[in-house]
């Protein structure tokens, strides 16, 4: 009864912990980035044809394994009651994984992976039942091989779109394995074969990881996906050998009171070579037990001098294997480890003064346009004076003609005033060489000529022929942060890199003339604005950079009709075009902003806010939501500053009451929205710089950034000072600091 609730408890509390996990960690969707190999050569008409071909192994040892488990004679001895089906059912997996990962490798996307995870599955699941027949209970192990099958090819196609319950599935057994191995008396010698297959899978992972910098180091010959298949392999060719080489021990120790032994010995003796004899597997024992008359067990030659070859290769000390995995974990840790984003400047546009559009001057432009009828004048100016944006803010030069000029020249020159001018401004305060650049991304919403904007900059900076240039667009004032995302994910490929990212958005060629209410809010709330951020992964740039990215999220509500149609161009029923902001989009905002900040709050928040959060949830749901809300984190005790997207003050307010932020925690987002409009995705870096030029950024200081977009998009930048800023560094507010924040319209 004792051992019945223990095992009740246990499973018990597995489950607990199951349901916590899931509760309180984030949704780990499949990363499209994933199918995207290094190796991608057809040999013979077989596309990707080495990482198709690699898996072959894993279908000879997994049908040799099956043959030598039906071999008449009994070949792997085995004496308890479940072992033949749970190693049948692991031996089937690795054949099988031969044919899934083939299947999936010949054209990787989403639906073919669940066939190369599902033989994964089986294989590991049939082990963990192994060593629960052999090292715990016979009974239990052989009654919860189904299960854990179940179990395990359950997980796979539940729960495809969330990895967590695969992470488990995978690597639970990755970890639990060695430490039986370790810890657990074995019924039977060679057990350090399950350290060698535990190593090798390792290794394979390492070599998964690594797949695009071995398949450059090896010149392009082969890939670490390729290798890794390789590797993996080896996991059923030791444990094929350690059945195939096994007996039934006489005294069962385990491998850690064996080394401890050893260990001991070894300390009391000296040097003698005598105090590692036979610790590590009692050979003696099966060679007395096979020496018996009628006791001959079955022979292959072939079988048999491999037999031999691996005898010799495992008599080394255990300290060999052990130094081995550490080096291995090491040079991983080196050379794989996600290396750092660091910001080192970034510089902002700031337009001269003739270019000032002051409120009065902007609604009389618009009076004597001789565009709008009254009524669109009305609500233009009505819009206007509520917008929070102050007589500072600019527009182009084209915009104060009357009428305003439209045109795709006047486009380009804004552009290049812009751009020109915040780009130059960086390599001069750097002295960077332009042909130093090996990314650079940048990102408009409504303009994109042909040139792109990117080769735009490459021609006037005389940069590199092989430099990697992305334009973006129509990905509206989140896009900022979508082009640090994007320069994120191409670093985790190209070390060594320097990249630079402009983002801006052309207000020339994109003034609505026509009368439709939600087309003419776009009129009076955008301005002339743009920023070049500088961002390095390389070692020696940490000690010059200002800022490190610790977290970037990203949430798209696209297939939401109502998020999807809330920010859109579109062409009104004169045939004009403009862009349409809907009554819903504080509304969608706010649900966006939600969904992302459930999944930054995890990597952020102490876990004292997180436990208040759990606490909250599941009071609200145990009754029935008679709670009003569930408990909002306090967001101050992650984060030192905030910077807001300058989209309106109905936009600033609505995310100071979703995150029960005070007013003076958007006090950047105000001044900014004051000062210099909206300038779509580059407000955040204006917000930035203001907190900069009134020396409030500290070093240590974490800063969150949260842009909000067409789409619709929510994405959050989370970044951490690293150096001591100097509030008198020339930036965009350097002239007129001291005059802000104006009261009533920075501070609310």
């Amino acid at each position: 009864k004792t051992m019945k609730k223990r095992t009740i408890y246990s499973w018990g509390a597995a489950i607990v912990i199951f349901v916590v996990l899931m509760i309180v960690t984030p949704t780990i969707p499949q990363s499209q980035a994933y199918h995207d190999f290094a190796d991608q050569r057809t040999f013979f008409g077989i596309p990707n044809a080495l990482n198709v071909i690699s898996n072959f192994p894993f279908l000879i040892i997994g049908l040799i394994g099956l043959v030598l488990c039906f071999y008449p004679d009994d070949y792997f001895r085995f004496s308890l009651r479940g072992e033949k089906l749970g190693w049948t059912c692991f031996f089937v997996g690795v054949a099988a994984v031969a044919f899934g990962s083939s299947y999936y490798h010949l054209h990787p996307d989403d639906a073919r992976l669940v066939w190369d995870r599902l033989p994964m599955t089986i294989a590991f699941t049939s082990i963990m039942a192994i060593f629960v027949i052999e090292r715990i209970d016979e009974h239990k192990g052989t009654y919860s091989i189904v299960p854990l099958l179940l179990v395990g090819l359950g997980v796979i196609c539940r729960f495809f779109d969330d990895l967590r319950p695969y992470a488990l599935v995978q690597f639970v057994p990755c970890i639990v394995i060695p430490l039986m191995a370790i810890l657990l008396p074995p019924m039977y010698t060679h057990s350090t074969y399950w350290l060698w297959a535990a190593g090798f899978y390792l290794l394979a992972k390492v070599e998964e990881a690594a797949d695009k910098p071995i398949y450059s180091w090896t010149h392009h010959i082969i890939s670490g996906h390729s290798i890794k298949h390789v590797c993996a392999a080896m996991v059923p060719v030791f444990l094929t050998l350690m059945l195939a080489k096994r007996s039934v021990q006489t005294e069962r120790i385990s491998l850690y009171k064996t080394w401890k032994i050893s260990w001991t010995r070894s300390r009391g003796k000296g040097t003698e070579e005598e105090s590692f004899e036979c610790t590590y597997t009692n050979v003696a024992v099966e060679e007395a037990r096979l020496d018996q008359p009628g006791d001959m067990g079955p022979s292959f030659p072939f079988i048999d001098q491999v037999l031999l070859i691996s005898q010799t290769l495992m008599s080394f000390p255990h300290l060999l294997v052990i130094s081995a995995c550490l080096l291995v974990a090491v040079f991983a840790y080196h050379s794989f480890r996600p290396r750092c984003i660091y910001l080192i400047d970034f510089s902002c546009y700031q337009p001269p003064d003739f270019l000032r559009s002051p409120i009065a001057n902007f609604i009389e432009h618009l009076n004597l346009s001789g565009i709008f009828d009254r009524e669109c004048l009305d609500l233009q100016q009505k819009i206007l004076e509520r917008s929070g944006i102050g007589d500072d803010a600019c527009v182009p030069v084209t915009v104060h003609e009357i009428p305003p000029h439209s045109s795709l020249s006047a486009a380009r020159e804004e552009t290049h005033d812009i751009l020109f001018t915040v780009v130059q401004d960086l390599f001069s305060k750097h002295k960077i060489d332009p042909k130093s650049i090996d990314i650079l991304v940048s990102n408009c919403s409504l303009f994109c000529p042909s040139p792109s904007i990117t080769s735009i900059i490459i021609n006037k900076f005389g940069m590199r022929s092989n430099v990697k240039s992305f334009s973006l667009s129509g990905m509206g004032c989140s896009a900022g942060l979508l082009s640090i995302n994007l320069v994120k994910d191409l670093m985790k490929i190209h070390s060594g890199s320097l990249a630079l990212v402009l983002s801006m958005e052309a207000v020339s060629p994109n003034g609505y003339k026509g009368k439709c209410k939600s087309m003419l809010i776009a009129n009076t709330i955008f301005r002339m604005g743009g920023a070049a951020i500088l961002l390095s992964n390389r070692e020696r740039d940490k000690d010059k950079a200002k800022y490190k990215l610790q977290h970037l999220i990203r949430t798209h509500l696209g297939s939401d009709d109502e998020s999807y149609e809330s920010v859109m161009q579109e062409v009104d029923e004169e045939g004009l075009v403009g862009v349409a902001l809907s009554k819903q989009l504080v509304k969608v905002a706010s649900k966006a902003l939600k969904i992302n900040v459930v999944e930054l709050g995890p990597r952020v928040l102490p876990y004292s806010e997180q436990l208040k959060y759990i606490i909250s949830f599941i009071k609200r749901k145990w009754r029935n939501h008679k709670e009003k809300e569930v408990y909002t984190p306090n967001f101050k005790k992650a984060f030192e500053h905030f910077c807001i997207h300058a989209g309106g003050r109905a936009i600033i307010e609505g995310v100071e009451k979703h995150l029960k932020l005070e007013k003076e925690d958007g006090e950047a987002s105000r001044t900014t929205l004051y000062r210099y409009g909206n300038t779509s995705s580059s407000s955040l870096w204006y917000e930035m710089q203001y907190l900069e030029a009134k020396g409030r950024m500290k070093k240590g200081d974490r800063v969150w950034q949260i842009g909000l977009g067409s789409g619709f998009k929510a994405n959050s930048a989370v970044w951490k000072c690293v150096s001591e800023i100097d509030s008198r560094d020339k930036n965009a507010w350097s002239d007129r600091i001291h005059l802000y924040p104006v009261c009533g319209d920075a501070s609310g």
